[in-house]
C-alpha cells in the first residue's frame, strides 16, 4: 500500500481522535467529564501517531525511508485535521453558534481576574474585540485548526520518523 493510501486510512482513525479533542473542548464548560477527557485525548495523539508510523515501518520490513515515514505522518495529520475542521465548522456554525463568543468572554474574565497589568491589557483587548463584533467566523476557526494541526503534526511526524528509523527494524518473534 502506498504512503498516501496509508495516510488516508490512518488519517481517518486520527480524525476520530482529533474530533474527540474538539468535542471535549467544546463541551468542557458544561460537562466535567469532557474537561477530564481533553488532556487524555491530547496525550493520545502522539501515541497514536507513533503506533501508526511504527506499524507502517514494520509492514515495509524496515525498508521505509525517513521521507516516506514523514510523508505518511503528514498525510495522517492532514486527513485527520480535515475531519476535525469539518466537525468544528458544523459545530460552531449550526450546533453552538455562540460558543466562540462565550469562550472569548470567559477568557477575558479569566485574564481580568489575574491581577497583573499585562493580563488586564489582554482582557481589555478581548473585550474590545467582543464589543466591536470582531469575532472569528466558524470557517476561520476551522481553517486555523487545519493549519495548526497539519503544521504541528508534521513536526511531530518528523521527530517520530527519525526515532523509528534510528531504532531500526526488529522482526516480531
Amino acid at each position: 500500500m502506498n504512503v498516501y493510501a496509508r495516510g488516508a486510512r490512518d488519517g481517518a482513525r486520527m480524525g476520530v481522535l482529533l474530533c474527540g479533542i474538539f468535542a471535549s473542548w467544546a463541551l468542557a464548560a458544561r460537562y466535567a467529564p469532557a474537561a477530564l477527557a481533553f488532556p487524555l485525548l491530547c496525550v493520545a495523539v502522539p501515541v497514536a501517531a507513533w503506533l501508526m508510523l511504527r506499524r507502517s515501518y514494520r509492514a515495509d520490513l524496515g525498508m521505509s525511508t525517513f521521507s516516506a515515514l514523514w510523508m505518511h505522518g503528514i498525510c495522517i495529520f492532514f486527513f485527520g485535521t480535515l475531519l476535525m475542521a469539518a466537525l468544528a465548522l458544523v459545530w460552531l456554525r449550526w450546533l453552538e453558534p455562540g460558543l466562540i463568543r462565550e469562550s472569548l468572554t470567559a477568557a477575558a474574565d479569566t485574564y481580568a481576574q489575574i491581577g497583573t497589568p499585562e493580563a488586564a491589557r489582554l482582557a481589555a483587548d478581548v473585550h474590545t474585540l467582543l464589543e466591536r463584533g470582531m469575532l472569528p467566523r466558524p470557517v476561520d476557526v476551522a481553517l486555523a485548526l487545519l493549519w495548526a494541526g497539519v503544521a504541528s503534526g508534521s513536526i511531530l511526524s518528523m521527530a517520530l520518523s527519525a526515532i523509528i528509523r534510528a531504532a531500526g527494524y526488529r522482526p516480531k518473534k
